[in-house]
């Protein structure tokens, strides 16, 4: 049956409500962002099985290092150009324009992300040493290259968000984590060195830019992704604050993943650590939801800012409808789960399991507000939002995790995101039908 042609007898209750979800574009937008980290998690914990049975614990070592450090130059590189290309795309007036904006955002992914590529080669390779592999001209050349392929795939995968394509980005990225395994398996690679995974990760991220190269120009819009600098400068100068306050927010909303645990080890210590982020990981499904809801979300308000008010309730009920059994397994189940890891971490991580579990609710509140106001041009009034709560759950869960152990980053989270939900249900009417600045 063809998409234009009607259907040819009424529909039964359940499936006129899958047809009237799977033709939400919201909807497909935000199930695609969220299958798009469940299919790099797995291909991810299937690549470092195959070198954990090939390589030395010292060679895994290095390895990861490596590339968890190209991954955070990269999204530091990406993240503000991505972000920037959901609020700037949409609103281009011919195919011109479009492929200029996403010119600016691909170059300025380029260069913060070849620049930041050579810091952390200095830095972490021959400065102080921690990084051995990227001392070698080889190393450095593969680890800056990664991180350059990294970030502009990322710019990519939010300009396939924008254009409601978010399944080209679940196909590039599948095409990179699971092209990482016959990669690291090549013969004429080094068995068994550091080299070889960054090698891999490297060729495997260059190669799948090209899946989006060809998705754009074969997909449903037939975008060409062929750069535009003629005009290249006015855009850049357009651009300049959004690109800016885009990467503010999403820097503000990303540190608490990163802060919170060593927070946790300098107040208790590392074997609460232990427990705290093996709990933090469980409750980490939460942290994909609304999130990929909200993206989807920033999207629609973009290219629609007058229906920003009815989208918002939208992604607010299918963000609900997706966290409700998440909800429900984690707080009858969460025990159970906890003890996978080991026999000791229920006792000592089930309550901070149940705070996290909780929190999602405002978390989602908080997120489809950050979303809205970043769709209709209110960087500040978003950044602010984020920043509070970020600085809130530092600031409890530095004074109260030495008498209250990890429990007090819960407590701690699930007051800052209350308090945030709470400030945002206040001004709901504002945040809904409030124009950009």
């Amino acid at each position: 049956m063809s998409a234009g042609e009607p259907l040819s007898g009424p529909l039964s209750p359940p499936a006129g409500l899958f047809t009237r979800f799977t033709g939400d574009a919201m909807l497909r937008n935000s199930l695609a962002i969220m299958a798009t980290s469940v299919v790099t998690s797995a291909f991810g914990y299937v690549f470092w099985l195959i070198v954990a049975r090939r390589s030395s614990a010292k060679v895994i070592g290095a390895g990861s290092a490596v590339t968890s450090a190209l991954q955070a130059a990269a999204l530091f590189a990406a993240v503000g150009a991505a972000a920037a290309m959901i609020e700037w795309l949409p609103r281009s007036r011919s195919e011109r324009e479009w492929r200029r904006r996403l010119t600016v955002g691909v170059v300025v992914a380029v260069v913060i992300g070849m620049v930041g590529g050579a810091l952390v080669v200095a830095v972490l390779g021959h400065q102080f040493g921690t990084l051995p592999a990227l001392r070698t001209a080889t190393g450095g050349a593969l680890f800056c290259l990664g991180t350059v392929f990294f970030a502009v795939g990322t710019v990519y995968d939010y300009a396939a968000v924008a254009e409601r394509s978010g399944s080209l980005m679940l196909g590039r990225n599948a095409l990179f984590t699971a092209g990482r395994i016959p990669l690291v398996l090549a013969p004429w690679l080094l068995p068994g060195t550091d080299d070889q995974i960054l090698t891999a990760w490297t060729a495997a991220a260059g190669l799948s830019l090209s899946l989006g190269l060809l998705g754009f120009r074969r997909g449903a819009h037939g975008r060409s992704l062929r750069p535009v600098f003629d005009g290249f400068t006015a855009s850049l100068r357009e651009m300049r604050s959004s690109l800016l306050g885009q990467h503010m927010i999403t820097i503000a909303a990303m540190l608490a993943t990163y802060l919170l645990p060593i927070v946790v080890v300098a107040r208790t210590s590392a074997a609460d650590n232990a427990y705290f982020y093996a709990t933090w990981m469980l409750g980490a499904v939460f942290f994909m939801i609304s999130p990929a809801v909200s993206t989807a979300l920033f999207a629609a308000g973009a290219d629609d800012p007058a229906a920003i008010a009815a989208a918002a309730r939208r992604s607010g009920l299918i963000t609900a409808a997706l966290l409700v059994v998440p909800i429900a397994v984690y707080l009858f189940g969460g025990r159970l789960l906890l003890s996978l890891f080991g026999p000791e971490y229920p006792e000592q991580g089930h309550a901070l399991l149940v705070l996290l579990t909780l929190s999602a609710i405002p978390d989602a509140v908080t997120n489809i507000a950050v979303a809205v106001l970043r769709a209709t041009n209110r960087l500040q009034s978003a950044l602010w939002l984020n920043t509070s709560m970020l600085l809130a759950s530092l600031a409890a869960s530095w004074f109260l995790l030495p008498r209250l152990g990890i429990v007090a980053v819960g407590l701690a989270w699930i007051g800052a995101q209350t308090a945030g939900a709470l400030s945002v249900l206040v001004s709901w009417r504002r945040i809904t039908t409030g124009t950009a600045s």
